[in-house]
């Protein structure tokens, strides 16, 4: 007989709910979308617009001033066998022709840093690893594991900038984990988080300040609840949510 406490019932259970795994389709809609259409993904708070630019990209007036479109940017990430990086096409004509990092579920940036280094016209500059600014990850709190009564380390051991860009807060609803603003947005968390689609999407800088103050204020909600309040939140919505979606055993980074 198992003894279903808080954190064995999300490990009993979800392993067997891999079928329902969306393969990113949850995020890939934000970062091609035109500025009228909305967001009906995850996350809520986020606003509409931007793309994620390749590492050291100006910024995005400038950058798309001095980008010329050669797709240099392209074939060095092909190289380097990444596959991170696409050509905005005539679906988005602000952007037409200009490269954005295109599906983090399954392509993240590396961050090997080749891309400015090859860049021709200095609309992708050198930049220290650390100082990357290519957007900001945000977790779904309602959708990681973390925060619901698990404890899965995938994102933060995926990480490469490490343990900084991550603060816990642990306790007995998870280790949840939060990612700070250290985080330069390669996606790397992204790819390895085991929920179907991902509870982790990286959003432009614009989206990010737009975001924050609701974010926030939803993270103090959560660890500010009752005991009585949380139960209701986790195995009243999120845990079906969560069930639905599915846990990708591969996608855990070990």
């Amino acid at each position: 007989m198992v003894n279903f406490t808080r954190r064995n019932f999300l490990k009993y259970f979800l392993f067997a709910g891999t079928a329902a795994a969306s393969g990113g389709l949850l995020l890939q809609g934000i970062f091609a979308r035109a500025e009228g259409e909305t967001d009906e993904g995850p996350l809520p708070h986020i606003a509409r617009g931007g793309l994620i630019r390749p590492p050291g990209a100006l910024s995005e007036g400038e950058f798309r001033a001095k980008c010329i479109s050669c797709g240099v940017c392209v074939n060095v990430c092909h190289i380097m066998k990444y596959d991170a990086i696409a050509i905005a096409g005539l679906g988005d004509i602000r952007n037409f022709g200009t490269p954005y990092i295109k599906d983090m579920r399954d392509f993240p940036c590396g961050l090997c840093m080749e891309c400015p280094a090859q860049c021709p016209t200095g609309a992708l500059v050198r930049t220290e690893k650390e100082k990357v600014r290519m957007g900001m990850a945000l977790i779904d709190l309602s959708l990681c594991f973390g925060w619901n009564g698990d404890v899965c380390l995938s994102c933060s051991k995926a990480c490469p900038m490490g343990a900084k860009v991550f603060d816990f807060y642990n306790g007995e609803w998870g280790n949840q984990p939060y990612i700070n603003e250290r985080c330069v947005g390669c996606g790397l968390c992204v790819k390895y988080c085991p929920l179907g689609g991902s509870a982790i999407k990286v959003v432009s800088g614009k989206q990010y300040r737009a975001a924050k103050p609701g974010y926030v204020e939803e993270m103090r909600g959560l660890l500010a609840m009752t005991g009585e309040e949380r139960y209701a939140a986790v195995y009243g919505r999120n845990l079906p949510r969560i069930m639905e979606k599915g846990r990708l055993v591969e996608r855990e980074y070990r």
